[in-house]
């Protein structure tokens, strides 16, 4: 632990008054061993590179790099390595929401057609109810329906339009159920609100005042090389991913950011949304985000943990206890990085850790690990204990028996073009004696597996839970469908006629 004296001589050279990264405070250890131990728990679960970023009392009092950005290569990752943050950009959107309500411009109560007027759910009731607040708190009761947007070539609109499709999973406002599509709408209703677009409101009211100057909304304009490659576990093999494009769910998980830039959102949050002596949003409005709207329970969804007795969500926060501390908390995970977003807002501490291996459980563990070590808990080894788990879950899969030999069908019955209300349409053809698989922007070859089923070899950005379709045969030996999706959104896509009439399933 620091001395006062240390503390006060660095402060004076860094200037700290200045909304600033204070120069060497930065890049010293706030705990001793803290660098070996991020060192050895990177090795250990195998990921690639990760940045950690910690603020204390309105100091950034840790920035640093660890690893590479893409394995198998020597280039370090640095404090400003861009990385992607997935579901962490959720508390951005929620804090534009704050300053167009600060504006005068928005209310959290406000209905959210009354800025996207063609806005629908599926339960009529529902849809002639839902607010901004529902959309920001997940309480909709609308499913996950992620296939609707995941790489399927829709746009911002397109993705909207559909989730008028998505049967509800429980009933309006009943529970807690995670939703990315509604802060799509919620982001979108904000840009109308601001006469603006979710882009531009992120940029101009949050990265420029703060001076998150390497930070994006999405890829779309940047340039820099010193971006972190995202990565997966394939068994136990690394496999290299390519960028996430994110830019049809935006709102929702498509932000980019370093520590450096991070460490500034850290200090606007934990210091009431106040930079350089100047109010970017009113508390109360800011409050509001921090506050629980619905809960998610202590044992069971994002945030559970040993340590915590309850556990909420607010809007874009997970609000919970740690060890008895209050915690504000949002992770977020791409198809290949994975980030830990945490603040004990009573001890004035915030921690980030960004990495570049999908669903990682690192991340979290680093933040808790910090965490234990400012509140002088008994240290323990959270990356390790994660890491054996993580290897345990890896373990093969053996539940759907493959059978060799050829399917019950020619290949060429089961070819067609099939469609789907929800998700739209796929095709399978026929290429060089295999069948071809095509939904938006993923494809690829279909491999018999066992009765009419078969395993989608796939460039999907998540192809191990997407990997088995199933095709439906009438009596009559005929393919009348196929079945795709995400459990529980499995859908039946219905068979195209010849002609190209639609059938039942159809968009309606």
């Amino acid at each position: 632990m620091m001395t006062r004296r240390v503390l006060t001589s660095c402060a004076g050279m860094a200037a700290l008054a200045l909304w600033g990264l204070p120069a060497r405070l930065a890049a010293q250890e706030p705990y001793p061993g803290l660098d070996a131990y991020i060192a050895k728990s990177l090795q250990a679960s195998r990921v690639p590179g990760a940045a950690v970023t910690i603020v204390r009392n309105d100091t950034v009092i840790y920035h640093k790099g660890f690893g590479v950005l893409a394995f198998g290569r020597s280039t370090p990752v640095t404090e400003e390595t861009l990385f992607e943050i997935g579901s962490s950009s959720k508390a951005f959107t929620a804090t534009v929401v704050a300053m167009m309500v600060s504006d005068g411009k928005m209310r959290y109560d406000d209905l959210v057609s009354k800025y996207l007027p063609d806005f629908k759910l599926y339960d009529p009731s529902a849809s002639a109810q839902v607010t901004i607040r529902d959309g920001l708190a997940h309480r909709s009761g609308i499913g996950r329906g992620e296939l609707v947007w995941l790489d399927a070539g829709q746009s911002r609109a397109d993705v909207l339009h559909r989730v008028r499709f998505l049967k509800p999973e429980s009933s309006f406002r009943s529970r807690w159920s995670y939703q990315n599509m509604m802060y799509l709408a919620v982001g979108e209703a904000a840009g109308k609100a601001g006469g603006s677009t979710w882009d531009d409101l992120v940029q101009t009211r949050i990265f420029t005042p703060l001076g998150m100057t390497s930070s994006r909304p999405t890829y779309r304009g940047i340039t820099t090389t010193n971006l972190a490659t995202a990565h997966a576990m394939n068994r136990d093999s690394i496999e290299r991913k390519g960028q996430f494009d994110a830019e049809n769910i935006a709102p929702a998980g498509a932000i980019l950011s370093n520590a450096n830039d991070m460490a500034q959102w850290l200090r606007f949050q934990l210091n009431d949304g106040v930079v350089n002596g100047k109010r970017l949003v009113s508390s109360a409005a800011l409050r509001e985000t921090h506050t629980p709207q619905m809960l998610i329970g202590a044992g069971a969804g994002p945030g559970a943990s040993d340590q915590t007795l309850f556990n909420t969500y607010g809007m874009g926060w997970i609000v919970q206890d740690y060890r008895h501390e209050l915690a504000w908390q949002h992770g977020g995970n791409t198809p290949g990085m994975t980030t830990a977003m945490g603040m004990l807002p009573e001890k004035k501490l915030g921690v980030v850790v960004l990495t570049n291996m999908d669903h990682t459980p690192l991340a979290d563990a680093l933040m808790k690990y910090v965490f234990d070590r400012h509140l002088g808990a008994p240290v323990r080894d959270y990356a390790g204990e994660a890491t054996a788990r993580a290897a345990a879950q890896r373990r093969p899969d053996t539940a759907a028996a493959h059978k060799s030999g050829p399917p019950p069908l020619p290949l060429a019955a089961y070819v067609g073009t099939f469609t789907d209300s929800l998700y739209g349409e796929a095709t399978v053809s026929l290429q060089n004696g295999r069948l071809e698989f095509t939904r938006g922007l993923a494809h690829g070859p279909l491999e018999y597996w066992n009765a009419n089923n078969f395993r989608w070899l796939s460039n999907a950005s998540i192809p191990a839970v997407t990997s088995y379709i199933k095709f439906d045969v009438g009596s009559d030996d005929r393919v009348t469908g196929l079945f795709f999706g995400l459990p529980p959104d499995i859908s039946l896509f219905t068979r195209k006629p010849a002609s190209g009439r639609t059938g039942a399933g159809a968009e309606r």
